[in-house]
């Protein structure tokens, strides 16, 4: 099918901003609120990203990837730092107020994180603001859809580039089997992509230069130690396995069955009896994943519309931590932040073998989030592996349209 990948591109201006505008709830003169930011992930490598700062007595924090704008929540100041938390997503960054240098503390693994974090003004007003590179006057095209292969020491994983280019600067993303990469942004520098995304879990980094062919070469780097390299070919067409054949029921219409803890850490099991007299959307998830957080917004969104007040809506949480005390804080604390609208359970740890054992009326789990629809007699008609969020533009659009459908027919049935 065509793409039409202008629906997540919004070209802007970088660079110092020189304006009357109101910051932090007063009017105030100020000559820039963008700033270069940077993840020191390690010793050789540095996570362009961009933030929007206002100080004041309620200081704003904004970090921003392309079109996504992620307001953190300013928390305290203390000993000349302040401190910032992750509107949902588990994490903080803390900075010194004046030197603007401190650190991202990642709370989303069973172990806390520290990672140095800090943000200035980019060096020249030449630069772009993101990457603090001057872009190239002519760029190499690099716009349009892409066969991807990632290739790391376990072995290769198919994916699917989209971007979009303006002058210089790129947007886009990938989509895998297992869900898409989010916002991803950066620009052209010496003939080389490079494209970046920090969304509190997720600190990933793309490059890439072209080959023959209409090919692409490059380097993927996410986190502290994860480094792949990765192909592309261009191609118009490309498509991935479909996500409702990767996951799917051991026999038709089978029934489900699971175990799971609710918010007190009481044993429950959930089966037909639970489940019938309305459809229902089981939602396989994790609080650590931004992909099942997009999800997460959507049904949440469903859930308020009259069409869809019938349907029954569940997520089941799989979670790190040491024990399950610490994962249903986890998960309590995630439901409150989002102020969730619909019931919530505890599956077990982040796994998805895990997950598996839990849902296993399934021949497997192999994604966050995976999704299962029932009909009203709480049998499985339908499950779908991963997530096409926002960050792939018509993709959601058509996965909304499909997931829709699809309730409307359960609801008349």
């Amino acid at each position: 099918m065509a793409e039409k990948t202008s629906n997540f591109f919004t070209p802007r201006t970088f660079g110092p901003i020189f304006s009357l505008l109101i910051c932090c709830g007063k009017i105030a003169l100020f000559s820039q609120t963008s700033f270069h930011a940077e993840l020191q992930l390690n010793d050789r490598l540095s996570l362009p990203f961009e933030v929007v700062y206002c100080e004041g007595k309620s200081p704003k924090l904004t970090v921003v990837n392309g079109e996504e704008r992620i307001e953190l929540r300013y928390l305290l100041e203390k000993k000349d730092s302040m401190y910032f938390e992750f509107p949902e997503i588990a994490g903080r960054l803390v900075f010194h107020k004046t030197e603007r240098k401190g650190y991202w503390l990642n709370l989303n693994k069973t172990l806390p994180a520290k990672i140095p974090f800090q943000f200035y003004e980019a060096q020249s007003l030449l630069h772009n603001l993101r990457l603090d590179e001057r872009l190239d006057t002519l760029p190499h095209v690099f716009t349009g859809t892409y066969d991807v292969v990632f290739i790391d020491a376990k072995g290769t994983e198919k994916a699917i580039g989209i971007f979009q280019q303006n002058g210089a600067q790129i947007e886009g993303t990938f989509r895998t089997e297992t869900g898409d990469y989010r916002f991803l942004s950066g620009g052209v520098v010496n003939g080389k992509m490079m494209i970046s995304c920090f969304d509190g879990v997720h600190a990933f980094l793309f490059e890439a230069t072209s080959t023959s062919g209409n090919g692409l070469s490059g380097t993927f780097y996410s986190g502290m130690r994860y480094q792949a390299s990765w192909t592309g070919k261009l191609n118009p067409n490309a498509e991935l396995t479909s996500p409702y054949s990767i996951s799917r029921p051991l026999k038709e219409r089978a029934p489900l069955m699971i175990e799971v803890k609710n918010s007190k850490g009481k044993k429950r099991t959930l089966d037909q009896r639970f489940f019938q007299g309305k459809p229902s959307v089981v939602q396989i998830m994790g609080t650590w994943c931004p992909n099942c957080l997009d999800e997460t917004r959507y049904f949440m969104s469903l859930k308020e519309k009259n069409a869809f007040k019938s349907v029954r809506f569940v997520m089941v949480g799989f979670e790190n931590g040491a024990n399950d005390k610490d994962r249903l804080q986890r998960l309590n604390k995630y439901a409150r932040k989002i102020a969730l609208n619909y019931g919530f359970y505890l599956g077990g740890e982040a796994s998805t073998k895990q997950a598996g054992i839990v849902f296993h009326a399934l021949n497997g789990v192999y994604s966050f989030p995976t999704t299962l629809f029932l009909n009203k007699k709480g049998e499985i008609v339908q499950v779908h592996s991963g997530f096409d969020g926002p960050g792939t533009g018509v993709h959601f659009t058509h996965l909304q349209e499909a997931t829709e459908a699809l309730l409307l027919k359960l609801l008349e049935e």
